[in-house]
């Protein structure tokens, strides 16, 4: 073998002038191959782990009141983040999101804005740190003024948007907007810093301290905005973690637990659990039906939804409408609780260990239900909902009393009417179905707050699509490149074979084996290809050094969002480079096998009388 490399190489310095061509060929190949795979894998980085990471998130826990998107908040933060924190320990990161939408008034302009909070001390890996501080590429101010107390809401503003506003760095900004309890604000903002985007998604907000904002935009200090989680390896791991979440995140049946007692006998009370009950027409058909044994109602109580259905005969005049109050028999019966009357129920808040009075006017008395005690209180959704939201109950666990709760289990007949702690809406792949499902959310006007797992591939298809764009024009790219070497490697070997027969001929007289003299031009094919490579490599990293010393002006464009701080971004990968060229190697090989198989089939004899 080692005879064998050694005449392959010799022959390929016999024949330089066409082996420089052919092995520029390739190595103009493989240059371009690294650089356009770096490029895409430089795009893919700038979008996943700046662009994805600063709007989203790859994975994120959204929250809708009432089918209002634009009002994202959870009273009962805390639990959420720790069943985040339990779902993916290994994440890079898991921050709280807080945007509201505003107008924006400056020095004779106005503008709509997004109030963007961002935390400066934000968890994550040291790089990502740095590519936060680094998109903002400030002209005016410091990037650590925005925690400045001195200034009246200190902004960082994009100098696109602050050009528009006609304001610079000092001047007052004057925004309103609605807050998250859909109360009307307005706000004087002071713009501590102006920067260059570092895309075209950083021109339209303005930033703000995230504890200012919440503050602001009224969020209480347990209730917790959209949560963005950042992952190592967002592609292979974004939808896995996302289906684990969403599993963890089941929602238990709602309830509060406390005392009750009559308002015109306020000395008196006795512990209870409160549940609520859904309205749709489903449910309130149930539970007439799981009631109606030993239930009473004020007169004329006929339910919306309902009223329109009663048959003539058959079913009681008398319904459960989408507004009662229903006291157990036992509760009524201690404490001479009648329809009409009213009662107040006492219970402690989790987050601020206040002792909350709620009042009801009871419509209804019910008892014998079969998974549902007598000393509870059913209210309807709405009612329900008003409260145990306004203040979160404590769980009963925390709670000193003799008497033990009624939790209703989740798998009784009356478990699927019973309202749950929130609304855990189904999964979805694309953004069409994400679409599709919040459509039929706003319709369903549940008045459970919803909670959505969702990916970068629902949340962000757009940038998804733009990035799978770039990666098919990179496969194009290496197709067409594959087809010009197989070209090239071919008619080179066919014209090296046809002018070096009688050498064929001779080596083969003196003894050489066919299939020695195969292996003589793969070898040569082999060797011309993995020297033409190295050089490609070599070339591709001249080539990626230059382009990243090129400046670009973009702001503005969308294009900007392909590039760092005005410059190309490469990412070569080994692993990629080498499997470029080993693919190379391979299609060289395969190519060369047939044209040297004919060669090593020459009969010595012809080969000794051919002249050409």
């Amino acid at each position: 073998m080692e005879i064998l490399i050694r005449i392959s190489l010799r022959n390929l310095l016999r024949q330089k002038r066409r082996n420089l061509l052919l092995g520029a060929a390739i190595g103009i190949g493989m240059a371009m191959l690294v650089i356009a795979n770096s490029f895409s894998a430089g795009i893919s980085d700038v979008l996943f782990n700046r662009i994805l990471s600063y709007m989203s998130g790859h994975v994120t826990v959204a929250f809708t009141q009432n089918g209002n998107a634009t009002r994202p908040y959870f009273r009962d933060g805390g639990r959420i983040q720790d069943i985040v924190e339990k779902a993916i320990p290994d994440r890079v990161s898991a921050e709280e999101g807080i945007g509201l939408f505003a107008r924006a008034i400056g020095n004779g302009r106005t503008d709509n804005v997004i109030l963007v909070g961002m935390n400066t001390k934000a968890e994550g890996t040291a790089k990502q740190k740095a590519n936060l501080k680094s998109d903002f590429r400030m002209v005016e101010g410091n990037y650590d003024d925005i925690l400045r107390e001195d200034l009246e809401n200190p902004i960082l503003i994009a100098s696109t948007k602050a050009e528009y506003l006609n304001v610079k760095v000092n001047d007052l900004i004057r925004v309103r907007f609605q807050d998250i309890h859909g109360r009307n604000q307005a706000l004087r903002l002071t713009v501590a810093g102006i920067f260059i985007p570092a895309n075209v998604f950083m021109s339209a907000p303005v930033f703000m301290d995230r504890k200012r904002l919440k503050l602001l935009a009224g969020y209480g200090p347990s209730d917790i905005g959209q949560i963005h989680i950042n992952l190592l390896d967002p592609k292979k791991d974004a939808v896995k973690e996302a289906d684990h979440l969403h599993s963890l995140l089941q929602p238990s049946i709602a309830f509060a637990y406390g005392s009750i007692a009559r308002d015109s006998l306020p000395i008196k009370s006795l512990v209870t659990t409160v549940l609520g009950f859904k309205v749709d027409t489903v449910s309130l058909k149930s539970l007439q039906k799981l009631l109606s044994k030993n239930l009473s109602l004020r007169k004329n109580t006929l339910s919306e939804s309902l009223e329109n259905e009663i048959p003539e005969k058959g079913i009681p005049t008398k319904v459960i409408s989408n507004k009662d109050i229903l006291v157990g028999k036992f509760l009524a019966d201690s404490l001479g609780i009648k329809i009409g009357d009213k009662i107040s129920f006492h219970y402690l808040a989790k987050h601020n260990a206040d002792t909350i009075a709620v009042p009801f006017k009871v419509t209804g008395i019910f008892g014998g239900v079969e998974g549902l005690s007598d000393h509870t209180l059913l209210i309807n959704d709405k009612d329900f909902y008003t409260f145990f939201y306004e203040n979160w109950p404590k769980g009963p666990d925390t709670l000193s009393t003799t008497l033990a709760p009624f939790i209703p289990k989740s798998e009784g007949n009356i478990s699927p009417i019973l309202c749950k702690e929130w609304n855990l809406l189904d999964r979805t792949r694309t953004t069409d179905e994400m679409q599709k499902k919040y459509r039929a959310l706003i319709r369903g006007k549940s008045r459970a707050t919803a909670i959505d797992v969702q990916t970068m591939y629902e949340n962000a298809s757009t940038i998804i699509k733009l990035e799978y764009a770039l990666n098919l024009i990179t496969l194009i790219a290496v197709l067409v490149l594959f087809f010009i070497i197989q070209v090239g490697v071919v008619n080179t070997l066919r014209m090296t074979i046809r002018e070096r027969t009688r050498e064929i001929g001779t080596i083969r007289a003196i003894g050489m084996q066919k299939s020695e003299v195969r292996n003589i031009f793969m070898l040569e094919t082999f060797f011309l290809s993995f020297f033409a490579s190295l050089a490609g490599i070599v070339l591709a990293f001249i080539g990626m050094g230059s382009l990243t010393l090129l400046t670009f002006s973009l702001e503005g464009n969308p294009l900007s969002m392909l590039l760092v701080d005005g410059h190309l971004h490469f990412q070569p990968s080994v692993w990629a480079i080498l499997f470029y060229m080993a693919l190379i190697l391979c299609m060289a090989a395969i190519t060369a096998w047939f044209p040297s198989q004919k060669a090593a089939k020459v009969s010595p004899a012809e080969a000794l009388r051919h002249y050409g």
